[in-house]
């Protein structure tokens, strides 16, 4: 799981569908197969009725009531219900920026894939609770209400964030993040103390190499900066709620240059630690 695109994914909804009955019939005539020869919009689902298969790119995929599923963009898609009952399901039309911030700069780049860091479908378990967060997103695009786009955005990212907990919660078991998660503990609990790259990896029972590898993937950042972070969050703590000098906070938590802590500080929060504290 690629954290470190969730941390940048900034959606944009552009509709949102309810696929009754209706969506299969053509040309009024009724069929059981629905094909996309190559799709032109992103679009994320979910099954509220019925039973079926969606094969994409040859790739079959059975789909229940539950299932949250969503086409790569520019793929051959066939949707195919095989229950008594017809599919239904929410669909949302969407794209997406991945946007990245440098203290007060920001960068804002195109998708270079064409699928979601995610299985192309999630079976849910809370069916219920995710059809009426689908049906307020559907609700809410319907009513046109003051700020419903930027409250849409909001609802779909959270609902996307939703499929990707679930993910990670099937994915717990595996030993290498759990190794992982142990390192980024460690880190927590001894970050004033000089760290290094052998010790951690030590510390999650892997090489060095792998380690920094599965690492990234893990946390969404290096080993390094990881332990940036939580240094200066410690830092930003101790100038809100200390007395202590601008050196003491560094030297407390692991920096032993102070001159060096200001401006990794700056560079990190827009601002030199003086005047963060006073902000």
């Amino acid at each position: 799981m690629d954290n470190a695109f969730f941390s940048r994914f900034h959606p944009r909804v552009f509709g949102v569908l309810w696929r009754d009955c209706k969506f299969w019939q053509v040309h009024g005539k009724h069929t059981r197969t629905v094909t996309y020869e190559k799709t032109s919009l992103r679009n994320f689902m979910f099954v509220t009725h019925g039973a079926g298969v969606v094969i994409i790119n040859g790739v079959h995929y059975p789909l229940s009531v539950g299932s949250v599923f969503y086409f790569p963009l520019g793929s051959r898609c066939q949707l195919t219900y095989t229950s008594e009952q017809p599919l239904q399901f929410y669909s949302v039309h969407y794209d997406y920026k991945l946007i990245e911030w440098d203290a007060s700069s920001v960068i804002c780049l195109d998708p270079q894939e064409d699928r979601l860091p995610l299985p192309v479908v999630t079976q849910t378990d809370d069916i219920e609770g995710f059809a009426l967060q689908m049906k307020r997103l559907y609700d809410l695009w319907h009513d046109k209400d003051a700020d419903y786009e930027w409250q849409a955005r909001l609802m779909f990212q959270s609902i996307v964030g939703e499929v990707r907990k679930l993910y990670l919660q099937r994915k717990e078991g595996d030993l290498v993040r759990r190794a992982i998660t142990k390192s980024m503990e460690y880190i927590k609990s001894h970050y004033a103390d000089p760290l290094e790259r052998e010790e951690l990896a030590e510390v999650a029972a892997l090489s060095m190499s792998y380690f920094s590898i599965m690492f990234k993937k893990v946390a969404g950042c290096t080993p390094t900066q990881y332990i940036t972070k939580i240094r200066l969050d410690k830092a930003k703590q101790l100038l809100q709620s200390s007395d202590m000098t601008v050196s003491e906070v560094a030297r407390k938590v692991g920096f032993q240059d102070p001159l060096y802590f200001a401006r990794v500080f700056a560079s990190h929060a827009g601002m030199p630690p003086r005047e963060y504290r006073k902000a």
